[in-house]
């Protein structure tokens, strides 16, 4: 016993540390070793001995491993490689490329082959004697390797670096998806607040090796998964998701902006498998307390077998300082389904910078109700509904269908603006007039000079955000329901009563619908008269009451299905999702609300104008709506 509690303090107070300095200790210095701790010199050596052998093999372990993630890395880069020589293009100007003699290239690869073949032989054996362990014989090409194979081959084409590596990174990608789509627990819980699941990080790390290198210090990571059946087909949703404009609209409130930066591959054989292209995204979070979250990524769709498709997005650039966020493989499983239905399994995997986001919010994002899956399947699914709401000739069917497409342009117009407004994204510059503070709302100016679209002068966007002791469903329903001049400060008085309801869910009454509110006011012509546009969203990730006034001519615009591209809006509104107070703990323990008005002032020219009149005035404004919000609940 006391032989055993000696060694014990050996290890424990100097044994490593001496063993660091003289792994070999001499006859000498065993002896001393043995004297000081009363044990014997056998029991030293045997100590030294075990502690060596030990290392080695955890050395072993750890080279081992990282000679399979090389092999799988390099048999990925090859299958890639594969598919680039199938259909090669010239670097120059982008077309077919051909190859002057088929024949003399091939002999030479598959003489290189047959050497690269048995240096890998010569290597595995060595490393499988060193190991004890035998190694995987599939032989893989190098991209390097490949490229110089190709270029002593004196071809009239070159394979592009850059493209060359975005095709490896997405196949990479698309492995790691489907891997996710397909596996169920441990590796997913399900995720109790948000709906959907949520991804068990042990087990991930377990089974997958950081796909973007090591994370940068602050960020953490939230991934989710979520799936549902919705009424589209999975190539018009691939299109969707290949085409920026679609994608934005598919998705309203919440991309800010998106671009296609280049298109690599538009596919193969005229259609979309194998399509890849380089995106740029902001994906908002409609608060000013939540960074919009700005993306580079590469997007790379594949047909996996007929009616089967995915869809994969992975962050390039990533390491990038100054960035906030990088995207994980994330995207979309899809399979075809009897009357046009397709089975959708989304997957959100995303690391971020979670000390740029306010702590009201974090438990939000960290859960992935703020950007997670589940969101994007509700959105996805609302999008689905919307569509077939216009098209069908039994709902609403007192309105013309030009007439409610014209009107849900005009909706999405106006909820684009608001969110932009809030969220400052699509590239709008504004000038900070007074920053958000306790008790005191974000004030920002801009100066519209164009006049098409927009209103003309300036124009201050004031956002708020403030928790509110009370679910955000059951919030959503009262301001819906209670009087409009309780937290309405702006409109109430010309919002009064429904002239055009047009419900966007399966039936009349869907929270998701688009209203014009007629006033009770008498003016003396009707071109006098002033409404309200204003459309509701709501779903168990959140909800949104955006509104904005217009005039009559812009409703005779509306109910004629004509352009209404020109309309000016000055919409303002609330978006309210799940709270978690202040620590997060707790579950839903009421909502976030965020206050957006957006205001019009002829009477001021540039931004530096604005008094501080102006700003008490605003900031009356938006105390004056959160105080009626407060006095429904």
């Amino acid at each position: 016993m006391h032989t055993s509690f000696s060694l014990f303090c050996f290890v424990s107070f100097c044994g490593n540390r001496f063993f660091k300095k003289n792994p070999h200790p001499t006859e000498k210095e065993r002896t001393e070793i043995a004297n000081k701790l009363n044990i014997t010199i056998n029991k030293v050596k045997f100590w030294f001995q075990n502690r060596r052998t030990q290392l080695k093999s955890q050395k072993e372990r750890s080279e081992n491993v990282i000679l399979k993630q090389e092999n799988e890395q390099l048999r990925l880069e090859n299958l890639a490689m594969a598919e680039v020589l199938k259909n090669p293009l010239c670097n120059k100007c982008g077309a077919q490329a051909t190859i002057p003699d088929g024949s003399i290239h091939a002999h030479k690869v598959v003489i290189e082959n047959a050497r690269l073949k048995e240096e890998f032989s010569h290597f595995t054996s060595q490393v499988s004697q060193m190991f004890g362990m035998p190694l995987s014989n599939k032989v893989t090409i190098p991209g390097d390797t490949l490229n110089s194979i190709m270029s002593r081959s004196h071809m009239d084409y070159d394979i592009p670096i850059q493209r060359n590596e975005y095709l490896v990174q997405a196949s990479r990608a698309m492995e790691v998806l489907l891997k996710l789509g397909n596996v169920n627990a441990p590796l997913w819980n399900r995720n109790i607040e948000g709906g959907g699941e949520t991804l068990n990080f042990v087990e991930y790390e377990r089974d997958f090796p950081p796909f973007l290198g090591t994370k940068p210090p602050g960020f953490v990571s939230e991934a989710t998964r979520a799936r549902s059946v919705v009424p589209m087909t999975s190539l018009t949703l691939v299109e969707a998701l290949l085409n920026a404009d679609q994608w934005r609209e598919m998705f309203i409130g919440m991309i800010g902006s998106c671009t296609t930066m280049e298109v690599i591959s538009n596919g193969t054989g005229g259609s979309r498998n194998g399509a890849l292209q380089l995106m740029k995204a902001e994906i908002q979070l409609i608060s000013p307390l939540v960074p919009v979250r700005g993306l580079k990524f590469i997007r790379f769709a594949k047909q996996q077998a007929q009616g089967q498709w995915t869809v994969v997005d992975l962050s390039i650039d990533s390491r990038i300082e100054g960035h906030m966020t990088r995207r994980c493989p994330s995207g979309c499983i899809l399979h075809d389904m009897p009357n046009g239905f397709t089975m959708v399994t989304w997957i959100e995997h995303t690391e971020y910078d979670e000390q740029s986001v306010s702590h009201q919010y974090r438990q939000l994002i960290n859960s992935g109700v703020g950007f997670g899956a589940q969101r994007w399947i509700s959105a996805l699914l609302r999008h689905c509904e919307s569509i077939t709401a216009i098209m069908s000739p039994t709902l609403n069917h007192h309105l013309l269908q030009d007439t409610k497409r014209s009107l849900r342009g005009l909706a999405q117009r106006m909820m684009s603006i608001f969110c932009g407004g809030v969220c400052l994204t699509d590239g709008q510059q504004w000038d900070l007039v007074a920053d958000h503070a306790p008790r005191r709302p974000r004030i920002m100016a801009h100066n519209y000079i164009s006049g098409f679209g927009e209103p003309m002068g300036i124009v201050t966007s004031a956002t708020y955000s403030v928790w509110i002791p009370t679910s955000h469903q059951y919030l959503f329903d009262m301001l819906k329901t209670k009087d409009r001049c309780i937290w309405d400060v702006i409109c109430h008085r010309i919002a009064v009563r429904n002239m055009i309801h047009l419900p966007l869910g399966q039936d009349e009454t869907s929270p998701n619908c688009i209203s014009i509110l007629y006033s009770n006011i008498e003016r003396t012509t009707e071109d006098d008269q002033v409404m309200v546009l204003q459309e509701t969203i709501s779903d168990m990730t959140g909800s949104l009451i955006v509104y904005a006034t217009i005039d009559f001519p812009t409703v005779s615009v509306v109910m004629n299905g004509e352009d209404i591209s020109s309309v000016a809006l000055l919409p303002s509104g609330l978006c309210i999702v799940p709270g978690y107070g202040e620590d997060g703990a707790g579950g839903e323990r009421g909502s976030m609300v965020t206050v957006g008005l957006q205001l019009l002032h002829p009477d001021i020219t540039t931004s530096n104008m604005i008094t501080m009149e102006t700003i008490i005035m605003i900031n009356d404004l938006v105390a004056r709506t959160v105080q009626g919000i407060k006095e429904i609940v």
